[in-house]
């Protein structure tokens, strides 16, 4: 900007220039101005509630911008909507599909511009040309495009949108978070045909992912948000994983992972040759004042055994000692009573009450121990929320917010705050920071070690081994459903590690 004048930059296909976006008095997007040249995969990040996703829709005009100018090829733009910018050759795929539940993934796809035969709709048509469709982009070749949304996984509705953007042939494509919900095959196929498309297209790309090492892969440049300002952009030469998360959080690493806890207690949790359709022989123990991490690769019987553990699957053979005491069947409502709880894998179907607020998903797990007779004291209830929100630094508008409009390092809090409102013994937590900034995963890991100071017992169970490496004191590798390694403190590297799970 010259002069109040826009100044092209050559090659530049689509421009934000000093954008500004409030919501509620919090200042959302701050004067950030963003230029993605042709040809280009640019990567944005920052900590949730950087002002990330309020970015990309103000680029597509899904929200209305306070101030600033968007230019596409050089020429001022003023779309009407999201849906008036894909026409015109701009896509933004959202982290959280709006797809009408009733309808196939095939209708979806092509809503808005259905095939019609002597004035009828022909579904017919529209199952062939989804199908091409899905032969072009082959992300999940085996996808039913028949399946009504509301039948879908969360991954299934993410391909459905993907397919739905592409098929108008964007020249550039935004994507939030495109693979939180995708399963590893996938996200390479994603990514592979996106390459493929700035390859041979010259697709240009804005590109939202935390995961560190797919946007170091993928991008060509990377900008970086925090509190709603831009801090700078980095060219692809000069990544480095150290320096771009100090300006994400604008700390230093050296200390990432809290110190390790050196001595333990008491043995809380001991699972004793437990076998299930899932588990073979499994034998661990938690000693309170220490984190156990688990890992194996995918499908090895992680989730299967703390699931186990809480109770939500059945074993067949073994036992679970709590405390000293022995069970040999186990129900959620038992295995809480005990204080023994569990932050599920999947936030949104197993972890949260998405309509509900943030008040009601804080206090819904513990509300006949903390306000008990059965009487909801409301005035009680909001001071105890409060206070939860306070503790865990949960950043929200208020209590009665709703909870699926927090950003998703935040819905995570909220997940492991609520069971933390009362005293616990154990917390298993299963990949607690997957699809969260650094920011918040340094926030949690703060409170896991408050927890193991306090004489609490952690299970942790992470798909990222930097994780289970900085964050535990004792290691189980799991392989086939059984333990292959019990792995003590000294011995904690990625090289013992992957020898015991590959």
């Amino acid at each position: 900007m010259v002069g109040g004048e826009y100044v092209e930059k050559q090659e530049t296909v689509l421009q934000g220039v000093f954008l500004n976006k409030r919501f509620a008095g919090v200042h959302a997007v701050q004067d950030v101005s963003i230029e993605l040249q042709k040809g280009e995969i640019l990567g944005l990040v920052g900590e949730n509630g950087a002002g990330k996703s309020t970015l990309l829709k103000l680029l597509v005009c899904e929200h209305e911008k306070d101030s600033g100018e968007i230019y596409f090829k050089g020429e001022q733009v003023h779309w009407s909507d999201s849906y008036e910018a894909l026409m015109g050759k701009v896509g933004l795929i959202h982290q959280r599909p709006s797809l009408v539940p009733d309808l196939t993934a095939a209708q979806n796809i092509f809503l808005g511009k259905e095939v019609t035969h002597r004035g009828m709709l022909s579904d017919t048509q529209i199952c062939k040309d989804a199908k091409k469709l899905l032969e072009a982009y082959p992300i999940n070749p085996d996808f039913d495009l028949s399946m009504p949304v509301h039948r879908m996984t969360a991954g299934q509705r993410e391909v459905t949108e993907i397919l739905r953007v592409l098929s108008y042939e964007p020249e550039v494509l935004i994507l939030d978070e495109p693979t939180a919900s995708l399963t590893k095959e996938e996200s390479i196929q994603l990514m592979r045909i996106l390459r493929r498309l700035n390859r041979e297209n010259g697709l240009s790309i804005i590109h939202i992912s935390h995961r560190m090492e797919e946007v170091f892969d993928f991008c060509t440049r990377i900008l970086v948000l925090r509190n709603g300002k831009r801090i700078g952009t980095v060219d692809k030469d000069h990544f480095d994983k150290k320096k771009i998360i100090h300006m994400i959080i604008n700390r230093d690493l050296n200390e990432f992972f809290p110190p390790k806890e050196g001595r333990t207690g008491e043995t809380l949790l001991q699972v004793n040759d437990v076998t299930s359709e899932q588990l073979d022989h499994v034998t661990i123990d938690l000693k309170a004042g220490e984190i156990v991490g688990l890992y194996g690769l995918s499908g090895a019987g992680m989730t299967d055994l703390v699931e186990t553990v809480f109770g939500i699957k059945r074993f067949k053979s073994g036992e679970v000692i709590i405390r000293g005491e022995s069970f040999s069947t186990i129900h959620p409502t038992h295995i809480i009573k005990k204080h023994v709880f569990l932050v599920p894998e999947d936030r949104d179907t197993k972890g949260l009450f998405t309509k509900f607020s943030v008040k009601d998903n804080l206090m819904i797990a513990h509300l006949s121990s903390l306000l008990p007779k059965g009487l909801i004291r409301r005035k009680k209830e909001s001071e105890i929320a409060r206070n939860g929100v306070k503790r865990f630094a949960i950043k929200c508008s208020g209590l009665n917010q709703e909870i699926r409009s927090l950003s998703g390092g935040n819905q995570q809090k909220v997940v492991i705050a609520k069971w933390l409102m009362e005293d616990c013994d154990v917390l298993m937590l299963d990949d607690p920071t997957a699809g969260v900034d650094v920011g918040t995963k340094r926030e949690v890991y703060l409170i896991l070690r408050e927890l193991t100071k306090a004489g609490k017992g952690v299970v942790l169970v992470s798909s990222d081994i930097l994780e289970i490496i900085g964050m535990s004191d004792r290691v189980y590798t799991m392989r086939d459903g059984a333990i292959s390694a019990e792995i003590p403190k000294p011995e904690i590297t990625q090289a013992n590690i992957l020898e015991h799970v590959l």
